[in-house]
């Protein structure tokens, strides 16, 4: 593998997929997690406890706001709302490609939901983008591979290969059937 390579592990920030839930309208901590069980359940996992975290945090930066709502007989709801800024944020990310293989299976595929859920224009230019890179990845694991001397590295580079192959080949059945 060249020196230029990362490692290709995803972060999953779950900070964004807090952002993203609230580009519907403002909401308060429980029903964001149960609209990131309904919507994300196959997707991503987080947890009640590590939601109200990353809420808190996301306040705490200027990315959200929040209102206290009164509620009859039980302590006040607080309700979030994205501010510019955090709309902002996640309207970058959910347009960014991913940087890594690993990324794919949570990153990308939450961002192609929030496309769908959101109803968000252009969902062509960030599978074109995550395509390239993609491509960009095969054509320097075809060129390590070619001087690679160990048989095992040379399957492993054939894996990486296929399955960023296969990927850019779903990413456009999935332009043809959802764009």
């Amino acid at each position: 593998m060249s020196a230029k390579k990362s490692p290709g592990f995803g972060t999953y920030p779950l900070r964004y997929l807090a952002l993203g839930l609230l580009m519907k309208g403002p909401d308060h901590g429980y029903q964001l997690d149960q609209t990131l069980e309904e919507d994300f359940q196959m997707i991503w996992k987080a947890g009640q406890t590590k939601l109200y975290v990353t809420l808190s945090r996301l306040e705490e930066a200027g990315l959200l706001g929040s209102e206290l709502e009164p509620q009859e007989n039980r302590p006040d709801r607080k309700v979030y709302h994205l501010t510019d800024q955090g709309r902002q944020e996640f309207l970058s990310w959910v347009r960014s490609p991913v940087p890594s293989m690993r990324a794919v299976r949570v990153e990308l595929i939450a961002k192609l939901r929030f496309f769908n859920l959101l109803d968000l224009p252009r969902v062509e230019d960030l599978i074109h983008a995550q395509q390239k890179v993609f491509q960009d990845m095969i054509q320097e694991w075809a060129e390590d591979q070619e001087g690679e001397s160990d048989p095992f590295l040379k399957e492993v580079y054939e894996f990486r290969i296929r399955q960023a192959s296969f990927i850019n080949a779903w990413l456009d059945t999935y332009l043809e059937r959802f764009a």
